[in-house]
């Protein structure tokens, strides 16, 4: 039967975009949130984390249910869910206002469980598509995955483009045309949502595997494989350098660009040309060297980038470094996926991208989270005592095996929005902070001067050890992928393989090596094992 795959693979694009713009727009939501909620950064990195969280535990589970359902029940959850979310964020004011004159003490733990729970839902579905798109899109392009699934996935920083540019221009008090309320920018990835589902929900959509392989226990196979073992904890260490160095990006590089936001666009653009273009590059590269030479460069990319770097040029040069070894990680590790384990449909694929975004939402974003946190209280501590001694928060905090006082983030929130020129500190931004109690504002007034530079230093030092400290991540991945290239030299080659339904197993394609000049016949048990 045939299939509109082309407005299918369209309409998939379209839910990495919406994903993308909510994601953008969430990490440039912060200085909002702290100032209208009060929230600090270890509440910020924690909703951040709830953007991921769901992702990661529905992307498996969806996988199971999309070979028990089919691909277009799932979708349809996920479309109506949405819609909940964007719903959520425009409570969250009112609701706000409310808890202030009822219930003062616990408004602001009140208003994060519902940014929380608003991201949580928005995980779910970002889990769902996933779940339905991989193997929908490997299935409709059966002859040419890998290439396919990275246009798929270029979906994602396009998404991120256009989030990052609207939350540049509407988001924040350095918005470049003006400040919208915060959840008109955050909610905007819903007409995206709108347009997909009109464009796909009307459709047909081919029957998965495991509706045809005869039987359901073939799709979990590919558990019984070691090399796939080793497949998802690489993986979870993708989620955790990409996306969790992307949910923090912004943040980390605050009073360093006129605009933070400006560095996520950029690294987001690359992206999307890179995966968009990717088809010449993986069919002359094997995937898995691909991805051992991604690694390399991503680890000293984070190396540069963690670098005392002054000139905003070279951070662009950096950055662009960086963005060229991890365009191709992410939806190449599916098309590893795809390519080696056809007969197991949407769950290989589900279980890699599952590991990948529970590693972001539990264990990145927080770590990241907490290393920064840590590293600018000591620094601000050390270099500047008297500073952190106005600054300092009331509850100190243990993290990821950092214990810290961090610092007041409505005051910190209030010295990164000062601009210091030529030794001149306007003290509107402290004099107008509504969160920062009345009786400590003289103070932090009188030693603008000295205090705002010594904050925004120290909060520049910490953004650029957190990346720094990062970079071991892709340096442990490199030495994986290093040891899955040997593995394949030693069976011969790396080989794509398709799901033989009359023989139940999966067999090698005749001429798909990925520039590999192995033999045209592999070891069976290899083919069907790995």
């Amino acid at each position: 039967m045939e299939y509109a795959r082309g407005k299918l693979m369209v309409a998939s694009f379209l839910t990495l975009v919406a994903s993308g713009i909510g994601f953008a727009t969430r990490t440039a939501a912060g200085g909002p949130w702290e100032r209208e909620f009060n929230l600090g950064g270890g509440e910020f990195g924690a909703i951040l984390g709830a953007g991921f969280l769901g992702f990661g535990l529905m992307i498996f589970f969806g996988g199971i249910l999309v070979e028990k359902f089919g691909y277009k029940k799932l979708l349809t959850i996920a479309f109506l869910l949405h819609l909940v979310s964007a719903g959520m964020l425009f409570a969250a004011n009112p609701l706000f206002a409310g808890w202030q004159e009822t219930d003062p003490e616990n408004a602001t733990s009140n208003v994060f469980s519902v940014l929380f729970w608003s991201a949580f839902v928005f995980s779910i579905c970002q889990g769902l598509y996933e779940a339905v798109i991989n193997p929908l899109i490997a299935q409709l392009y059966p002859e040419n995955k890998t290439h396919y699934l990275n246009i798929l996935h270029a979906g994602w920083p396009a998404g991120m483009i256009l989030g990052g540019i609207f939350a540049a221009c509407f988001i924040g008090e350095n918005a470049w045309i003006t400040e919208l309320p915060w959840q008109y920018g955050l909610a905007s990835f819903s007409i995206v949502v709108i347009a997909y589902g009109v464009m796909a929900l009307p459709e047909k959509f081919p029957e998965t595997v495991g509706e045809t392989a005869g039987s359901f226990a073939t799709v979990f196979s590919c558990f019984a494989s070691i090399p796939f073992l080793v497949l998802i904890v690489l993986h979870g260490l993708i989620g955790y350098m990409e996306l969790g160095v992307d949910s923090w990006m912004t943040k980390l590089m605050e009073n360093l660009l006129p605009n933070s936001i400006i560095i996520l666009v950029y690294t987001s653009f690359l992206m999307f040309v890179l995966r968009f273009f990717a088809g010449p590059i993986v069919h002359r590269v094997n995937p898995i060297g691909l991805l051992l030479g991604s690694s390399v460069i991503s680890c000293l990319g984070l190396l540069w980038l963690g670098s005392p770097i002054q000139s905003v040029a070279m951070i662009f040069v950096a950055a662009t470094f960086y963005s060229f070894g991890k365009a191709f990680l992410w939806p190449t590790m599916l098309g590893v996926a795809g390519e080696r384990y056809p007969q197991s449909g949407s769950v290989a694929m589900g279980a890699l991208g599952a590991v990948g975004m529970i590693c972001v939402g539990q264990i990145a974003g927080p770590r990241i989270g907490a290393q920064q946190g840590y590293e600018l209280s000591q620094h601000l501590e050390e270099s500047a005592p008297e500073t952190y001694a106005r600054y300092e928060g009331s509850e100190p905090t243990s993290s990821w095996g950092y214990e810290y006082t961090p610092l007041d983030a409505a005051k910190l929130n209030a010295a990164n929005g000062i601009e210091v020129d030529s030794g001149t500190v306007e003290t509107a931004a402290i004099e107008e902070a509504k969160l920062i109690p009345e009786e400590e504002k003289p103070a932090l007034i009188a030693n603008a001067a000295t205090d705002v530079p010594a904050v925004q230093a120290s909060y520049l030092f910490g953004g650029r050890r957190a990346l720094t400290l990062t970079a071991y991540i892709p340096g442990m991945m490199a030495i994986g992928f290093l040891g899955l290239l040997i593995y394949f030299r030693s069976i011969g080659g790396y080989k794509v393989l398709r799901f033989d339904e009359e023989l139940g197993k999966a067999v090698p394609i005749e001429g798909h090596g990925h520039g590999e000049s192995e033999s045209d016949v592999v070891d069976s048990e290899a083919a069907t094992s790995f």
